[in-house]
Formats: structure tokens, C-alpha cells, sequence
């Protein structure tokens, strides 16, 4: 990105206001995960779960003052579920 004022590259900004989600699926088990910003401007990382098979599931949400923090968990979910067996759907 080209600053407008002197013409100097500057860095893109680090934090997008789209959400980033991860969607991660095992045999019998779906789960995904989902960072975005929320109305009040904490950085949101949610996450559900459930059956393939069955209608049982859940789901949670942790906030998160800086968008690296909430990226820093949304990747160790993703780590986690990986190392658990699930496959990352695109």
C-alpha cells in the first residue's frame, strides 16, 4: 500500500474485517472455527462442533482485545484439531 501523503510504501495492515473461518471434518464429527470482529470491537474466535451422523453439537465464543491474539488461538484450534485426525475442508 503507497502512502498518499509522501508517496512511501507502507505495510498492509495486519488484521482483516472479514471473518477467517476453518472448517475441519473427521468420519463422524464436523468442527469449525471462526475469528471476526464483533460490534463492540473485541476480535472473536467461535467455535462449533457436532455429529455427522446425529443432530448433537455445541458451540462457544472467546474474546479477544487484538486481532493477533484471536488469530494466536484460532491456530492452536486448528493445530489441535489436526493432530486429532480431523482434515481441513476448503
Amino acid at each position: 500500500m503507497i502512502d498518499e501523503v509522501d508517496g512511501v510504501t507502507q505495510a498492509l495492515p495486519v488484521h482483516s474485517d472479514s471473518p477467517i473461518r476453518r472448517r475441519f471434518v473427521c468420519a463422524d464429527r464436523t468442527y469449525s472455527l471462526m475469528l471476526s470482529l464483533d460490534l463492540l470491537g473485541d476480535w472473536v474466535v467461535m467455535q462449533s462442533w457436532g455429529s455427522r451422523v446425529n443432530k448433537h453439537g455445541g458451540g462457544k465464543s472467546r474474546a479477544f482485545a487484538t486481532f493477533e491474539a484471536g488469530l494466536a488461538a484460532l491456530t492452536a484450534l486448528a493445530r489441535v484439531r489436526q493432530e486429532r485426525g480431523y482434515q481441513l475442508v476448503e
